[in-house]
């Protein structure tokens, strides 16, 4: 990657708002769709953090779900929720779970990009 590529990805990961990062986070957490989104911001942003931190911490959910088990069954059977809420609401979880990983690494993209462009000085 040249120096301009380098700089001017910086400065877009810079350049995005709270409301902007929370909304490529929210966009790129979504099941199926979001993997355009990603690759989008990856590409744009030429950075890989906050796909990074968005899988680690998708994968500390999924163990989570995965060590409870078949809690979540039983704690819809014992309420007799319908059968389709507990992957639902797991889902959510998840996805939650990535968009808020997503979010911290884009702070700490911005904070390596604004270090990148000090040492370019």
């Amino acid at each position: 990657m040249s120096r301009l590529q380098r700089e001017l990805a910086c400065r877009r990961r810079l350049g995005d708002g709270a409301g902007e990062r929370w909304l490529w986070a929210l966009g790129s957490s979504l099941p199926w769709v979001g993997l355009a989104v990603l690759l989008l911001h990856a590409l744009t942003r030429r950075t890989m953090t906050p796909f990074l931190y968005g899988l680690t911490a998708l994968g500390a959910v999924g163990f989570l779900v995965l060590t409870l088990g078949g809690l979540p069954d039983d704690l819809a059977n014992r309420n007799r929720l319908p059968s389709g809420t507990v992957p639902a609401a797991i889902t959510l979880i998840c996805v939650a779970a990535f968009a808020f990983g997503h979010r911290q690494g884009q702070e700490k993209a911005a904070v390596e990009a604004r270090k990148w462009l000090e040492l370019d000085r």
